[in-house]
């Protein structure tokens, strides 16, 4: 069947058709739709906080960005209208600071995104950081302190913190009972003071030290030498805000009397046979008990503690034994003469005097101690060397001085003296198993001709069969070998 159209029926298809191509023509690639910048925001639009109930300067925000006709590549942020920073981060805690004097400050954070085609959001989201100066805190580390009692020199440690930036504490400063307030610096955070006068009795100044410098770098008034003395310690911040006021527990410092040292390292009852020894011949003197109450009075810092103390004597007397004792800071066992090592070697290089008296553990290295002690090496035999009741240890001197023990002395340690030594004493040994070794138990160190350290690796009061002959062994080091 054929079909006829009229004219007003061709007219109309011919106008959809040219319609048709009209609209395939509008939708070539040739011809795109522009790319659309992204949109940014924050996922909080205010901070309604007043008055105390500000932020502090670290503060979390977080924000996105959305883009109809592609993807966010990045962000990009600013505070205060200043330089712009990358990030491809949707969050962050940002750590804003606030002018020197000021205790309250309004940020403006802003954030824009970046598409993939790198068109930026020309309407950055904005918000307004409502901020407060938090006060800065301060702290003594009280395991530091020394026990209840200290010997001439106070050593302690200290911290602070901000939480608008440590960098924010403009100052910290410290005072002693009611003196006047010092400076620290906030740099060095070990601090020792000892009295200007260690001898002297009541209120007196003392030099402040940082760590273990030994150069005197400030002075504190106030302080209580051969009493009790409570310290203070605070920081202040940029802003003017002063911390809480930290305070210690009550430290009782004793003072100097003499200018021989006697430090003890074994039970009291041997303590005292030695304090007995050296007062008898040497008058008053000054003693330290580091064994008594499970050690709770060695330094807490050897290094500066014992080396300020000990400087300020000319003579020392050390008794100790193969002992172990442990640091309250590091928790290290050791003997003490290895925690005094370093400190004794600079005491004798500075030409102070020293009687030491020890004995060591089986299988003892002397590395730790070499060069503080004139001690090279040790036997490592078997067995063990033994002293017999009618036995003695003599003298090199050609004096013919001798002491014998009240009874045998097992596990003695005889050594080889180091090259700078010279032997002082040996011993009439008896041998069990397979020992083998020297027979040096004493030797001593010049220095132009002048003894500035006698030791024994036997303990001295062992050795008291005739009690003269070791008063006179004691009498004449501390009177006449050490009499320059």
């Amino acid at each position: 069947m054929n079909k006829r159209f009229s004219i007003t029926q061709l007219q109309n298809r011919y106008l959809l058709v040219i319609s048709v191509l009209l609209l395939l023509a509008g939708c070539k690639e040739d011809s795109p739709v522009g790319n659309q910048p992204p949109d940014t925001f924050m996922s909080i639009e205010k901070i309604d906080r007043q008055g105390e109930n500000r932020l502090n300067t670290s503060v979390y925000l977080t924000w996105y960005g959305t883009d109809k006709d592609g993807y966010i590549h990045h962000y990009e942020y600013s505070i205060n209208g200043a330089e712009w920073y990358v990030t491809t981060q949707r969050d962050s805690t940002f750590k804003f600071s606030i002018d020197p004097g000021v205790d309250t400050a309004d940020v403006e954070f802003q954030v824009r995104s970046i598409d993939d085609q790198g068109l930026v959001d020309p309407t950055p989201a904005k918000l307004i950081v409502p901020l407060r100066n938090s006060p800065p805190e301060v702290a003594f580390e009280s395991s530091s302190f020394p026990a209840d009692t200290a010997f001439s020199v106070v050593t302690f440690r200290w911290s602070y913190s901000d939480p608008d930036g440590d960098a924010t504490v403009a100052k910290a400063e410290l005072k002693v009972n009611e003196g006047s307030w010092l400076e620290l610096d906030r740099g060095k955070i070990m601090v020792s003071l000892r009295a200007q006068d260690p001898k002297a009795l009541g209120t007196v100044k003392a030099d402040l030290f940082y760590n273990t410098d030994r150069n005197v770098a400030g002075t504190l008034d106030g302080f209580n030498n051969h009493g009790a003395n409570i310290f203070y310690l605070r920081v202040t911040d940029q802003a003017g805000t002063v911390s809480e006021v930290d305070t210690s527990d009550v430290i009782f410092v004793k003072r100097q009397t003499s200018d021989l040292l006697l430090i003890s390292g074994q039970p009291q009852d041997i303590n005292k046979k030695y304090r007995e020894l050296v007062s008898t011949t040497y008058g008053t003197i000054d003693a330290v008990d580091f064994a008594v109450d499970q050690g709770q009075y060695q330094p807490r810092f050897w290094n500066p503690t014992f080396t300020l103390l000990t400087e300020l004597y000319d003579k020392l007397v050390f008794n100790c034994d193969q002992s172990l004792f442990t640091s309250p800071i590091t928790g290290q066992s050791g003997l003490l003469l290895e925690f005094a090592a370093e400190v004794l070697q600079n005491y004798t290089d500075g030409g102070g005097k020293s009687l030491i008296t020890t004995s060591f553990p089986a299988g003892f290295n002397p590395d730790p101690i070499r060069g503080a002690l004139p001690v090279d090496s040790l036997s490592t035999t078997s067995g063990q060397a033994v002293i017999n009741p009618d036995s003695a240890v003599y003298a090199l001197d050609g004096s013919g001085k001798k002491l014998q023990p009240l009874n045998l002395v097992l596990g003695v340690d005889p050594f080889v003296p180091t090259v700078d030594a010279e032997p002082y004493y040996k011993a009439q040994l008896s041998k069990f198993g397979a020992w083998a070794g020297p027979n040096v138990v004493g030797a001593v160190r010049k220095t132009n001709g002048q003894v500035k350290q006698v030791f024994f690796s036997v303990e001295l009061y062992l050795f008291r069969k005739n009690p003269a002959d070791l008063q006179s062994l004691i009498d004449d080091i501390l009177l006449n070998q050490f009499n320059w």
